[in-house]
């Protein structure tokens, strides 16, 4: 099946499709809830239209899709370093539409360390992941990399004045999450507590779990007023699709656009609900949701192509390339398509959830 599906960047694609992807991360995001409601399946079902899922797929080349953006007709919304390096490998896809969703963004120590600060890093050894050889992009090492590097950029903490300390860890393989979830912080958790490492960086609902076995926090990025100091792996979220079904089928891009709005406007009104959610497609619980992701979660939702987060996504590539898991430019402006969502509000009124 996959051969027949994927295609490569510049493939052309005739017929209007009646099948179509998408994909999500397990973290908050408005597509997320939409397909978890099932809004998104029963407005294409309206149209003929299948929606499957990219991460439920039996075919391993199908969920690598969500890392490559391979298939032909998909959507995909989450972090950023995936989209970022696909478009960097030459996928030919469009960002329509960008979520921001702020979390706990933390360095921790153990409960007994003598490390009260980001100063105190000084001499010390970070640990970063670092997976088996893989040709797909290393998230992990991403994710992790860009927090403690943020941090000491905060605490004015030169790089050369640490110890960047890899720790193995199998590669990710993001099946569809059950009730119970793979904890890719469990490896340098262990590595933290054993003293193999002094300090690591866990963002989201990880970050509860952390606490809850004794490691101490130094700091919060999330904390920092300006967004673009909050920068993460995880935040800006790009809403991509792949650019001949754009050209192809506007119309498919302008529902899918318009269902997330109306998402996003039901998110507004239903606080408890969107925490009971995001806990589902997390694979955690109510609490660890409300205190990785705060109060004001539910408010978090609408895509936007806002000049901050069109301006995060850009720094995010650019932090990609210099530390080496791009290793090519691309034309950032020419990614972005403001039209689709402009489309997407007119249209939104007409979306009928349930």
């Amino acid at each position: 099946m996959s051969e027949a599906l994927l295609k490569e960047p510049q493939a052309a694609k005739s017929a209007a499709p009646t099948t179509i992807w998408y994909t999500r991360c397990p973290v908050p995001t408005t597509s997320g809830i939409a397909q978890h409601k099932h809004w998104l399946q029963h407005e294409f079902a309206r149209h003929g239209i299948t929606l499957d899922s990219i991460r439920a797929s039996q075919d391993r080349a199908v969920r690598e899709s969500h890392f490559r953006h391979s298939l032909a007709g998909s959507f995909r919304e989450g972090g950023n370093v995936p989209p970022i390096w696909a478009k960097a490998q030459g996928q030919d896809t469009v960002v329509v539409g960008i979520t921001w969703v702020d979390e706990e963004q933390l360095v921790f120590v153990r409960g007994d360390s003598d490390i009260k600060t980001v100063a105190d890093l000084r001499g010390r050894k970070l640990g970063v992941v670092r997976k088996a050889a893989s040709d797909l992009v290393d998230v992990g090492r991403a994710e992790g990399l860009r927090g403690l590097l943020t941090a000491l950029q905060l605490g004015g903490v030169p790089r050369d004045s640490v110890e960047i300390v890899d720790i193995a860890t199998p590669e990710w393989d993001l099946k569809e999450v059950s009730k119970t979830r793979e904890d890719h912080h469990a490896i340098p958790t262990l590595a933290l507590l054993n003293g193999t490492v002094d300090a690591i960086f866990i963002k989201g609902a990880g970050s509860a779990r952390a606490l809850a076995q004794g490691l101490r926090p130094i700091l919060n990025i999330n904390e920092q007023e300006d967004p673009l100091l909050r920068l993460s792996a995880g935040s800006p979220r790009p809403i991509t699709v792949d650019r001949q079904t754009l050209q192809d089928s506007p119309e498919i891009v302008t529902r899918y656009l318009a269902v997330l709005l109306k998402t996003y406007e039901w998110a507004k009104d239903h606080p408890q609900e969107v925490v009971d959610t995001i806990a589902a497609e997390t694979a955690t619980d109510a609490e660890s949701v409300r205190y990785a992701f705060g109060p004001e979660l539910h408010l978090s939702f609408e895509p936007k192509l806002s000049e901050v987060y069109i301006e995060g996504l850009r720094r995010q590539k650019d932090f990609l390339l210099a530390e080496g898991f791009i290793d090519k430019d691309f034309d950032f402006d020419s990614w972005i398509d403001p039209a689709p969502l402009e489309k997407a509000w007119a249209l939104k009124d007409d979306i009928v959830l349930g």
